[in-house]
């Protein structure tokens, strides 16, 4: 999955379902730049129970709640667990996190929230 080319957009993984539809809809973000806060600034924030409410691009506004955070190295993300098939109507959303690598302009961490369709 490719990032966002500007700070203040995210990307949907288009091989995946969209959100809404059956299986793990993920959407990407940065988390900073180097102006400041970026698009998935905040994402460390949310707690189990959240809301987050996605506005497809046919304007129709779809409710997911948040049922877990978790931090990974990001060598060791569970890819199959982000991306791979789910039985429920999953959204993933993932960013950086972790410590910055200057010399790679990197983190060394993801973010991933994983939230379930609340219809």
């Amino acid at each position: 999955m490719d990032v966002p080319r500007e700070y203040d957009n995210t990307a949907w993984y288009t091989l995946g379902p969209r959100p809404g539809e059956p299986g793990n809809a993920v959407i990407a973000g940065h988390v900073d730049s180097q102006t400041g806060p970026a698009v998935f600034w905040e994402l460390r924030a949310l707690t189990p129970g959240d809301e987050i409410l996605v506005v497809g691009d046919d304007g129709v506004e779809r409710l997911f709640v948040v049922t877990a955070l978790e931090v990974y190295p990001r060598q060791e993300a569970p890819l199959r667990r982000i991306f791979g098939p789910a039985t429920g109507t999953g959204l993933n959303l993932i960013t950086c996190d972790g410590v910055f690598d200057q010399q790679r302009q990197e983190y060394d961490q993801n973010l991933v929230v994983y939230a379930e369709y609340a219809p």
